[in-house]
């Protein structure tokens, strides 16, 4: 009995010290009247009166799928890609989507959830990017918020980046090398975010030279550090697309995307050529366009909505 006594007093005393620490993100307030979950607070400082109309969507998402070579380790892999927008109302203070009620920090928002799945031999890959673009009171070139997360047979990778007087950055890596790190970036370009600019005026992609940091799915297969790049960035036109070009030099990383100019820049397919890990050969990834709808997708949650995948030409099907 005694050494359960004590043994009960030992984890007492450290579920009090662990109390006391303070999350890094939130605070939960454990007292007995309340349990709320207090969020963090940013200060976007890339304030402008300018918004910009993006009613095409009229309130139903774009998604479009895409068929993919992924280029990974020493070989191009099979995969399957899905890029949805969607406008939204957005607190730009908690950098979470306004869900109720009205507050004087809504704003509205372009959002882009990127989808990558593919696999390497016997083991899978899936990626997903979140981007949270401004259409109004905030300049569109600066995201309010990036999260990405990376899932393979070795384990996870989490990172996410809010708008606060610049960008606040987290990463959480299985690999020891990269650990849990977190820091302060200047305002530039965010690669992640280029898709959305184009899709809200392609006037504000970034041509000449400019600074640029690269896309987080990029830095998780590459391991690099997550800071600003020299890049150079060109735009072009012929028949059918408007072309955009940029490339890294210090990284090899050269991008080249395919627009619909007819169809408010919907992206036809793009390219991205990088050394890949293990041999550093320079090889492709591609992607390009299988099929694209306009539709409410939350809303299409039952068995009998599984044919619209079919309508998507989405491979990744499950039967019983």
């Amino acid at each position: 009995m005694r050494n359960v006594i004590i043994f009960s007093t030992a984890i007492c005393a450290i579920s009090l010290v662990g109390c006391q620490v303070r999350p890094e993100i939130g605070e939960v307030n454990s007292t007995k009247n309340s349990e709320k979950l207090e969020s963090t607070t940013y200060e976007p400082e890339n304030k402008q009166q300018k918004s910009y109309d993006l009613s095409y969507f009229g309130g139903e998402a774009e998604v479009s799928t895409y068929s993919l070579k992924r280029a990974r380790y020493n070989d191009v892999h099979p995969g399957e890609a899905v890029l949805i927008f969607v406008t939204e109302p957005f607190l730009s203070d908690e950098q979470v989507k306004l869900e109720r009620g009205s507050s004087e920090q809504k704003t509205s928002i372009l959002k882009l959830n990127k989808i990558e799945r593919f696999t390497t031999g016997v083991y899978d890959y899936s990626m997903y990017t979140s981007v949270f673009t401004p259409i109004e009171k905030f300049k569109p070139e600066h995201p309010l918020k990036v999260t990405f997360s990376s899932q393979d047979w070795c384990g996870q990778a989490f990172a996410q980046i809010n708008n606060s007087n610049g960008y606040e950055y987290q990463h959480n890596s299985y690999f020891q090398a990269e650990g849990d790190t977190s820091y302060h970036l200047e305002y530039t370009f965010v690669e992640d975010n280029l898709f959305n600019l184009a899709r809200i005026d392609d006037q504000m992609l970034p041509v000449d030279e400019f600074q640029i940091l690269p896309s987080q799915s990029y830095v998780r297969t590459a391991h690099i550090e997550y800071k600003p790049y020299e890049a150079i960035g060109s735009k072009s036109i012929n028949d059918t697309s408007l072309i955009y070009n940029y490339e890294i030099p210090e990284l090899k990383r050269s991008v080249r995307v395919f627009m619909d100019p007819q169809d408010h820049n919907k992206i036809l397919k793009w390219t991205e050529t990088y050394p890949t890990v293990f041999d550093g050969k320079l090889r492709t990834s591609e992607y390009n366009l299988k099929e694209s709808r306009k539709i409410p997708y939350w809303r299409l949650n039952s068995r009998s909505d599984e044919i619209r995948r079919e309508n998507l030409r989405i491979e990744t099907t499950f039967s019983e």
